[in-house]
């Protein structure tokens, strides 16, 4: 399997299994919880340093990028962590690239899973696009019971933490944290590889104060907090971080590719 595509789990028989169901939300519901369940079987997937508050607190949860599978992974931990506490299926706002909705990351046939599972397309290439999903995302907080988590790749594209400069992070999530008086989580995530023990750790929350107006400390914060979780790995499991492995396409942040 390349190291950026999905898991080997997204394949041509599990895309025909769940068309067959696509219009059933029952059936759809429960195909969808079984490949969670096995998703994080095939990643031996673990977390650590969950918020002991986390089941009953709203966060942002704020990850690095390493694979396409990072968001299908954090999603059915989060099913796996949730549906322990509540009686419906828990939700989660799932912030995407537009290439999820138009045929590039994600085949169009797919997309009601996507809208099952509260995924929505940001248009990163204007602001306009952008603050029209943090008001989708506004109105669905606003909504129903509490608490309620969100789910944001800060980095907008896979890209090695370690190399990350503050003005390459995305504030729109910082912006909304500060709108619902919600904290930021920050998360690392090991990059994803099938076979092996995968890892997420959890750093210290963030607290955007009400009257903030420049996210670039906060930015800066984010990135530390995430490399620290990173580092903590060792310390709590004897086991540094995997090194992360980046190919020719993600070496570049893609906002600065130079273009011909």
């Amino acid at each position: 399997m390349h190291l950026f595509n999905a898991s080997s789990l997204f394949n041509e028989n599990a895309k025909k299994e769940i068309l067959s169901v696509v219009n059933n939300q029952e059936k759809l519901r429960n195909k969808i919880i079984e490949a969670k369940k096995k998703l994080l079987k095939i990643y031996n997937f673990k977390a650590y340093n969950v918020p002991e508050d986390f089941t009953t607190t709203s966060y942002i949860i704020a990850s690095n990028h390493l694979t396409d599978c990072d968001a299908p992974l954090i999603m059915s931990y989060y099913y796996e962590l949730m549906h322990q506490v509540i009686d419906t299926y828990p939700e989660l706002f799932v912030f995407a690239k537009e290439n999820c909705f138009n045929g590039v990351s994600i085949p169009k046939e797919l997309i009601p899973i996507l809208e099952f599972e509260n995924v929505f397309a940001v248009d990163r290439k204007s602001s306009g696009g952008s603050i029209a999903t943090i008001r989708v995302a506004e109105k669905w907080f606003a909504e129903g019971e509490k608490p309620k988590h969100f789910l944001i790749f800060y980095q907008g594209t896979i890209y090695d933490i370690n190399k990350e400069r503050t003005e390459d992070i995305e504030r729109g999530a910082f912006w909304l944290a500060r709108l619902l008086e919600i904290p930021v989580l920050p998360a690392f995530i090991e990059q994803a590889v099938e076979g092996a023990e995968n890892r997420l750790v959890f750093g210290e929350p963030i607290f955007i104060p009400k009257d903030c107006r420049n996210f670039d400390n906060h930015k800066q914060l984010w990135v530390e907090r995430v490399i620290e979780a990173q580092n903590k790995l060792e310390t709590l499991t004897g086991i540094p971080a995997r090194e992360a492995v980046i190919d020719e396409e993600h070496q570049t942040r893609k906002r600065f590719k130079p273009t011909n």
